[in-house]
């Protein structure tokens, strides 16, 4: 009986752990690919949202002279800062033309995206611990020869964790969870909505939207990871079983 009830117990742990690393591969992947911006810029509307609202700017000029080229270089640079404590995002410089230098963020877009940096330098320090744990884990399946789960069983430790997130997402809709993750997280006096034409950061992410795509690539490339290394534990466990 006892062992009945820990199964469950060992299986959430074990799904938990393997979702964080998988999302953790995911997140190197793609930052890797500085996020698919470049696919992003020009399938979900991001040109046109510049093109529309970049000469309405109240602090920058200009903006949407810049070309696709130029644009994916400056998001490169966003993303290296906020994953280095957020250096260099007061030296992020976009050309309208030639000669011309205009620094693209202004004072309360660096206090936001300092607070992404710390933000992401957390999870930064915790993706070893979290390795380790999982590291040990499996060795504690494997060595101990405890069954690893099968996808029922790890879609039913799963399953408040999916059916949560799709009725907040269905109820309320993705802007309003997105607003309020940042409502939660980030400190109450420093500013994290910015209309377009207010600032670049966000038209040119076309905030919130691009944001949903990055997550749902991230979650698609986590649960293919998740299967590929699940699946190689179940053979490396039946091996191991033979001999």
């Amino acid at each position: 009986m006892f062992k009945k009830s820990v199964l469950p117990l060992k299986n959430l742990v074990y799904s938990t752990l393997s979702l964080i690393l998988c999302l953790y591969l995911s997140w190197h992947v793609l930052f890797s690919a500085d996020f698919l911006y470049g696919f992003w810029h020009d399938n979900i509307g991001i040109a046109e949202t510049i093109a529309e609202t970049g000469p309405q700017n109240r602090y920058r000029s200009g903006f949407e002279n810049t070309d696709r080229a130029q644009r994916i270089a400056i998001f490169q640079q966003i993303c290296q800062a906020v994953t280095q404590q957020g250096h260099g995002l007061q030296d992020i410089y976009y050309s309208p033309k030639a000669n011309v230098k205009i620094p693209l963020l202004h004072h309360a877009e660096i206090v936001h995206l300092q607070d992404v940096s710390n933000l992401i330098t957390l999870t930064q320090k915790l993706e070893p611990y979290m390795l380790a744990l999982w590291l040990g884990l499996v060795a504690l399946f494997i060595f101990r020869s405890w069954p690893l789960p099968n996808y029922k069983q790890l879609l039913a430790v799963n399953s408040v964790l999916l059916v949560g997130v799709a009725i907040a997402i269905i109820s309320v809709g993705w802007v309003e969870v997105f607003y309020a993750a940042h409502r939660w997280i980030f400190p109450d006096d420093h500013q994290w909505f910015f209309f377009y034409q207010e600032s670049l950061m966000s038209m040119m992410m076309k905030a919130p939207d691009l944001f949903l795509y990055i997550g749902i690539s991230m979650g698609l490339l986590a649960a293919a990871f998740f299967g590929l290394i699940h699946a190689g534990l179940h053979f490396i466990q039946k091996k191991m079983a033979a001999t």
